[in-house]
């Protein structure tokens, strides 16, 4: 082992895996101590510890949703609300090795390939089973999917725009002023459901284009 001599002493120089992690927990007491600070943290500061946590650890801070164009929400203003069915945009979550996403459901079960379920944005659905299709198009009606809601998302975790009649998702209007999030994300898509890429492909999504795919849907809670 490489060594070296230090005021009469023979030391040894760490190993390089716990360098690097004293240096990633040191950048991570430094951004926390920053982010306390009146004045925070620059926003090149957080794009370099993302970047270095991506590079040590192997992950992100968080997953990465698509944007889209505002004209996304021209459609959405088409669609009406009946007979409980939701009509949202929607985008994917669930891909093992997602940057950011954890390796476990909110319900406990574990993230894997197959899995065809939903995400919701409040606990109250954790659990329940929803059925989804495709938003119509040009008049057509695709089949009905029955899904179980296993996770929160995609944006928010305390938002149950099911429950008032005619409420849009929270993320719209997020999405439509470009606000920050709790953690200080912007909101850049209108989405109020996440869909496992098994789900996408179960609504009739090319598999290739299913882990990172994003478009309108309708939904209602099964039973």
């Amino acid at each position: 082992m490489p060594s070296f001599i230090f005021s009469g002493r023979r030391s040894y120089l760490l190993p390089p895996l716990l360098v690097v992690l004293i240096l990633v927990l040191g950048g991570l007491g430094f951004y926390s101590l920053a982010a306390d600070a009146s004045d925070g943290i620059t926003t090149k500061d957080k794009m370099d510890l993302k970047l270095l946590l991506k590079k040590y650890n192997g992950q992100s801070l968080y997953e990465d949703k698509p944007g889209v164009s505002p004209s996304v929400l021209d459609y959405k203003a088409k669609l009406g609300r009946s007979n409980g069915i939701i009509h949202v945009y929607a985008t994917s979550f669930g891909n093992p090795g997602n940057d950011g996403e954890s390796r476990h459901f909110k319900d406990g079960t574990r993230v894997r390939r197959g899995i065809v379920a939903v995400a919701l944005p409040d606990e109250s659905a954790i659990g329940k089973w929803v059925y989804v299709r495709k938003a119509p198009k040009e008049g057509k009606k695709s089949r009905w999917v029955k899904m179980k809601v296993r996770d929160l998302g995609p944006w928010f975790r305390d938002d149950p725009y099911w429950v008032k009649l005619g409420k849009e998702p929270r993320a719209v209007r997020y999405f439509k002023r470009k606000w920050r999030r709790f953690d200080g994300r912007v909101v850049v898509n209108p989405a109020g459901i996440d869909i496992t890429p098994s789900g996408w492909q179960r609504l009739g999504v090319p598999v290739a284009d299913s882990y990172n795919h994003s478009d309108y849907v309708e939904w209602r809670f099964a039973g």
